[in-house]
């Protein structure tokens, strides 16, 4: 059977639905509503005001904001009606602003747009495209009742926009077109399309005492249609509960509309008392749909009885479900999906009483908290984090007593963030922290607590990779050291240990290597000692700890741990396990750093692939390898390949991040080291200067990474001519190179090779003799002799000796650093060839991931 919900429809006016055209995008629209009634004028006003402008709103009503006129479904018999004018059309949840760019994501995996890292990136990646493209497209956003929340994420022009909301404000921005009530002619044809023998002198007295309002009708009719209750007897029983909701009040379009619901209740409460508790759970839950799977996965909650027994068995499920559809009080899809108007939800609050509305919250809070499955980085649970993510806010679990609904919180908070909704982990962080960090009276709330504790590690993750680094800094540390302090936790708990390994990142974001080697060593100790050296945790551990020794330039003790990885997960794991190949990864970089070049390459290469298959070509771990891949082909003289490499790894590094982000910033280095070595100094010079700026901005003046972007800038200049301004950019990268690393730092040898490159191209020989001696005695003592850099320092050493009036000695060193280039690079590399045709050697640098 063909779905609806992602069927396009033909261009046959009426019909539901018709098969999937493969050239169109259709998806979202919810299902046609078969009694859709009247409308024909304003369809013709929104085809012909779409037709104008290229965004049109189906905006306020006039009844005072609340819904019920029928907006949502003049937009779905619109987009049904009007399909054949569409390649595209794309409905879009506009509630919540993660709702919205989710729908946009997921477009743009159908337009094929780049899927970025942070959602609202990739959001505006679709947004663009659609602006610009050619295809003819309609986003329907169905109740945008925030605008601050959707405005800055409509597409500019290109196509067609359809809004609904009960928010006023979207007047000042579009022209609006009104949804009133019906006339009288309408709701006649729907009281008598949905009721049974209802005479047109009892579908006018029906729709005249519901002031032709769409939703009330609807309800009514089927209510009446249900029950085969007489209108007469219908409108007294509706009077009566008029009354009691409001007794010696004027009647109110609120109030009718709760005694409505109230009348549809009292008949479920005597005849299908599980339908009247699921019902009893939507005046707490969101205004999304929600899934007859979702409900089960609750099943195992401690509800109420009646509750308890529908969500234990499916048919039960399914019938109460049924139920609530036909008494007109929700709609459900093909996928058995259950939504209850907003407006029914508004009034439930009204019809039930005090016990009611606590039995519906306890009764959401222990469902919610039954059917969420935890584990938000694992991508097989997240279409049910997904699901439940909308009812978190309406349900108030923030604020809940049971522990378990609080979780549910946690756990979204984590998704958001491994989805890339950064900001909305964001808020959802801080909303959590907020108010579980100043409750009182129990072990999981207040500053000491264990949610509170690991709400703040999240939310410290999540400021990191925003780029708030003092906060995410100054939280996590606080975090960190109440667990490690703490009676109930300590230092060996697994929540002080995960809170640990957010704890070293923040250190290296501050340039603080050694801080954050130390807290790394000491969290790893840990591990080893609580749970064994291959425990997955521990591996875990050590490949941060390794990240701290790449850092610091201590590659062979970086290889150490990632050699003892790759050996673990090789005898635990299949060839091609994510884990193995990630260990696989870093070794592939501790070889770099060692300058076994080509070893490095081979591996990389045996290892991208599968990667690739698994993860796609814009997965963080990917593109860090991409990189890795780009570089080593640089290193091993393929430059022609490194560059294009390089390019393919610059591009999808700036659709998966954006152009702030540390990853780009390190991508457009190796570009411009690509760039420089075959020749195109002007576009390196413009690519380094630009990513040097942006180091200044996210790192600081003083940040290792940025001076080593400075280092690199400088040696492109040398190469373009511009030798004092060179000189003058390592002398002050050297001063502070060495107060934030020290003499012997792999970051400061390269800088000091830059200055005697400098001496020696403003004609200065003792001074490049200098600083080439300097260069060549550390390095031998802190690389090894046989280190392609070491070797660099040789030729440069040599060519300053003879420059300087040494020759013979020169001689001799420059045969020696030639006969070691061709041995460990080649006798064809090009670095070879320039030792050998006596050009100085550069040592430039690849800053590596914090």
């Amino acid at each position: 059977m063909t779905d609806p919900r992602v069927a396009v429809p033909q261009a046959d006016n009426r019909s539901t639905a018709g098969q999937p055209d493969p050239l169109r995008i259709w998806d979202g629209v919810p299902l046609r509503n078969p009694a859709f009634t009247g409308r024909e004028t304003m369809l013709l006003t929104l085809q012909r005001a779409l037709d104008r402008r290229s965004k049109a709103s189906v905006l306020p009503h006039a009844l005072h904001g609340l819904g019920g006129v029928g907006k949502t479904q003049l937009a779905v018999e619109f987009a049904y009606r009007y399909a054949d004018r569409y390649d595209v059309v794309w409905w879009i949840p506009a509630e919540h602003q993660t709702l919205v760019l989710q729908s946009l994501r997921d477009l743009g995996r159908r337009l094929g747009t780049p899927e970025t890292a942070n959602l609202q990136h990739t959001a505006g990646l679709v947004l663009e495209q659609l602006a610009h493209s050619s295809l003819r497209w309609l986003l329907i956003y169905d109740n945008a009742n925030e605008p601050d929340d959707v405005a800055n994420l409509i597409p500019e022009g290109g196509g067609h926009v359809i809004l609904t909301s009960r928010n006023q404000t979207w007047s000042e921005v579009w022209d609006p077109i009104e949804v009133d009530v019906f006339d009288r002619p309408e709701s006649i044809e729907l009281v008598q399309k949905r009721s049974i023998d209802v005479s047109t002198a009892d579908a006018e007295r029906l729709a005249a005492r519901l002031g032709d309002l769409p939703l009330a009708l609807d309800q009514a009719a089927s209510c009446q249609s249900a029950t085969g209750m007489p209108v007469d007897e219908y409108l007294a029983e509706l009077d009566v509960r008029v009354r009691q909701l409001a007794p010696g009040q004027q009647d109110s379009y609120r109030t009718t509309i709760a005694a409505l619901v109230k009348l549809a209740l009292d008949q479920l409460r005597s005849a299908a008392p599980a339908t009247a508790e699921l019902l009893e759970l939507f005046a707490r839950l969101g205004a999304e749909p929600i899934s007859g799977g979702l409900m089960r996965r609750g099943r195992d909650a401690r509800v109420s009885p009646a509750l308890k027994a529908a969500l234990s068995d499916q048919i039960k499920l399914d019938r109460a479900i049924r139920q609530l559809s036909r008494y007109g009080l929700a709609r459900v899809d093909a996928n058995k999906r259950v939504q209850v108007h907003r407006l029914f939800q508004l009034v439930l609050h009204d019809v039930l009483d005090a016990d009611a509305i606590e039995r519906s919250r306890t009764n959401v809070h222990r469902m919610l908290a039954s059917a969420n499955p935890a584990y938000p980085e694992v991508e097989e649970f997240w279409p049910v984090h997904a699901e439940i993510g909308p009812h978190i806010g309406p349900a108030d679990l923030v604020d809940s007593e049971l522990i378990d609904a609080r979780r549910v919180v946690l756990d979204q908070a984590r998704y958001l963030q491994q989805i890339g909704d950064l900001e909305g982990a964001r808020r959802l962080g801080e909303t959590a922290v907020g108010t579980w960090s100043k409750a009182e009276g129990t072990a999981d709330l207040g500053p000491d607590g264990e949610l509170t504790l690991r709400a703040s590690r999240n939310l410290a993750a999540v400021l990191r990779l925003l780029g708030f680094n003092e906060r995410a800094r100054t939280l996590i540390e606080d975090a960190f050291d109440r667990l490690k302090n703490s009676a109930e936790f300590g230092p060996d708990h697994e929540y002080t240990l995960d809170a640990a390994t957010e704890l070293a990142p923040n250190r290296r974001v501050a340039g603080e290597f050694r801080e954050a080697l130390e807290s790394d060593q000491d969290t790893v100790a840990r591990y080893r000692r609580l749970f064994g050296p291959e425990d997955p945790a521990t591996l875990a551990a050590e490949g941060n700890l390794a990240v701290n020794l790449r850092m610091l330039s201590d590659f062979p003790g970086a290889y150490r741990i990632d050699s003892d990885a790759v050996d673990a997960w090789q005898r635990n794991v299949s060839e091609n396990d994510l884990r193995l190949l990630f260990a696989q990864v870093n070794l592939a970089r501790d070889l770099y750093g060692l300058g076994r070049y080509a070893e490095a390459l081979v591996l990389q290469q045996r290892v991208l692939s599968p990667f690739r298959e698994q993860l796609g070509p814009r997965h963080p771990w990917v593109l860090l390898a991409g990189r890795t891949m780009a570089v080593t082909l640089r290193k091993v003289g393929r430059y022609t390949e490194a560059l294009a490499a390089a390019e393919e790894h610059y591009l999808d590094t700036i659709n998966r991040y954006g152009q702030e982000h540390e990853h780009l910033l390190a991508a457009a280095m190796t570009l411009a080291n690509s760039l420089r070595v075959t020749g195109d100094l002007t576009r390196a010079r413009g690519l380094a200067a630009e990513a040097v700026d942006r180091y200044l901005r996210v790192f600081g003046d003083d940040h290792p990474l940025t001076l080593a972007a400075t280092s690199n800038y400088a040696i492109v200049l040398r190469g373009a001519g511009e030798h004092d301004r060179a000189r003058t950019l390592d002398e002050r990268t050297y001063a502070r190179m060495r107060t934030v690393l020290g003499d012997t730092h792999g970051y400061t040898l390269c800088v000091i090779s830059g200055l005697a490159n400098d001496y020696a191209a403003t004609a200065d020989p003792p001074g490049a003799r200098r600083w080439s001696d300097t260069a060549l005695t550390t390095s031998r003592t802190s690389r090894g002799e046989r280190h392609p850099y070491t070797l660099a320092c040789e030729v440069n050493a040599a060519l300053s000796m003879m420059a300087d009036g040494d020759d013979a000695a020169g001689r001799a060193l420059l045969d020696r650093a030639v006969a070691g280039l061709a041995e460990v690079l080649g006798v064809d590399h090009p670095e070879t060839v320039a030792a050998r045709e006596q050009r100085r050697a550069e040592c430039d640098l690849e800053p590596p991931p914090t």
